[in-house]
């Protein structure tokens, strides 16, 4: 196993096939001290998302870790659920029904008491729509920055994107919020498009995966039935993933450190992030270490992997 230094995390989240992948992946590591799971709305509504997080926390063996429900709505109108690529449930595999239940404290107040308890201390993954961090700005001034970092995977810079031509889901999703976050001046590692999608699976290294553990099981099984529900389906971008491989080796990326703006007026651009200024606090991640990256997947798998997953085999993709 890598050694990744000892470290308190809370994921901000929207679980997703990708995020599940993603949280699994954290769980994985006994040095990482997962302090909650905040959940928000996105790829499915709050309700079946926050029964997601639940149910993989209770897969894990992990209730311990407290899961507190975030906003329901982005800043302006509705979220665009993302049913056709998760599924209606969120998740390609239906988990049993959480015995456990969400804490009654709400997201935004969670994660400032989180936070003022030890500033500096916690490093925040931000895998969804920026809603809940938006909040958190406008209600707490002054808590964001008490986190250690934030990782926020989001935005398409010079690529298409995933929704539209110009944007990415989670910008889309809450433009306001991401404008509002990126513009705040706070430090953090941005993962976009260009970044994640240098790091995928195809359909025939899915199957060959043979996990040793019950985390990698699940997440094997939960890529392998992404890949079921659509024949024309060829890779598997870790988009999540990657952010959540960030966050545990800050290396795994080659960033520069720019500043960001993301349209909120134009509706055939919105959500669009581009690159507005030179030196800023928003570190794009460039060049993804393919190698790095794999090496912390093929660890959740288990230590016994019997699909090679080198950059240089066939079956992983390394393309922008």
């Amino acid at each position: 196993m890598t050694d990744i230094p000892a470290k308190k995390v809370i994921i901000d989240t929207d679980p997703g096939v990708d995020d599940a992948i993603a949280i699994l992946m954290a769980l994985r590591y006994s040095s990482l001290q997962v302090l909650g799971l905040t959940t928000v709305g996105g790829n499915v509504p709050l309700a079946r998302g926050t029964r997601n997080a639940l149910a993989l926390l209770e897969y894990a063996g992990r209730t311990e870790i407290p899961v507190s429900r975030g906003s329901a709505l982005p800043i302006r109108g509705q979220y665009g659920y993302s049913f056709p690529v998760h599924g209606a449930s969120g998740l390609t595999r239906r988990l049993p029904n959480p015995s456990s239940r969400p804490i009654d404290q709400r997201a935004v107040d969670f994660l400032a008491g989180e936070l003022g308890k030890q500033p500096g201390e916690t490093l925040l993954i931000a895998l969804g729509p920026l809603t809940n961090l938006a909040n958190l700005l406008t209600k707490y001034p002054g808590s964001l920055e008490q986190a250690s970092g934030l990782v926020v995977m989001g935005g398409a810079i010079d690529v298409p994107g995933n929704v539209t031509d110009y944007a990415e889901f989670n910008f889309y999703s809450d433009p306001e919020a991401a404008k509002l976050v990126l513009s705040s001046g706070v430090p953090l590692t941005l993962i976009d498009l260009a970044a994640s999608r240098q790091v995928a699976i195809d359909r025939q290294a899915g199957r060959e995966l043979k996990p040793r553990n019950n985390l990698g099981a699940l997440a094997a099984q939960l890529l392998n039935n992404w890949f079921r529900r659509d024949s024309g389906r060829q890779r598997f971008f870790f988009h999540d993933p990657l952010a959540m491989a960030v966050a545990l080796d800050p290396n795994i990326v080659n960033a520069q450190g720019t500043q960001m703006a993301v349209e909120t007026g134009d509706p055939v651009r919105l959500g669009e992030s581009r690159i507005s200024g030179r030196s800023g606090p928003v570190a794009v991640a460039r060049q993804v270490d393919q190698d790095g990256f794999f090496k912390l997947f093929e660890e959740l798998m288990g230590p016994e992997q019997g699909a090679s997953l080198n950059s240089g085999d066939s079956g992983l993709l390394n393309r922008a």
